[in-house]
């Protein structure tokens, strides 16, 4: 995923805000990674699937509005409810999980 697909994604045309968004599409990009603990790269290239992808872009959307403490928005028709960072998280996890890319992490419990 590129600046380019972001902002198509996004719905912006102008280039005003885009270092502020190559910012935030890394800050997406690793949060899917760690979330689904995988880096998606194959042959070296980041490789995201629409669904990484499309969380990543609403990572984005909810960084720009800049307010973490988010009680109620609509995006594109999609209206979601938080009251803190964490629950956003929660609800961005929820749907790379519901999509099947999150890989379960197994701690051993000592021995």
């Amino acid at each position: 995923m590129n600046l380019d697909e972001l902002k198509a994604r996004l719905r912006i045309s102008d280039t005003t805000q885009d270092e502020f968004l190559k910012l935030a599409l890394d800050d997406a990009i690793d949060f899917v990674q760690r979330t689904c603990n995988r880096d998606f790269l194959i042959d070296g290239e980041l490789k995201l699937p629409p669904a990484a992808k499309s969380v990543a872009a609403l990572y984005v959307s909810y960084e720009m509005v800049a307010n973490p403490g988010i009680k109620s928005e609509s995006i594109a028709g999609m209206s979601q409810t938080f009251e803190s960072g964490e629950e956003r998280d929660s609800a961005l996890l929820a749907q790379l999980t519901s999509a099947g890319l999150r890989r379960v992490r197994f701690k051993s419990f000592g021995g």
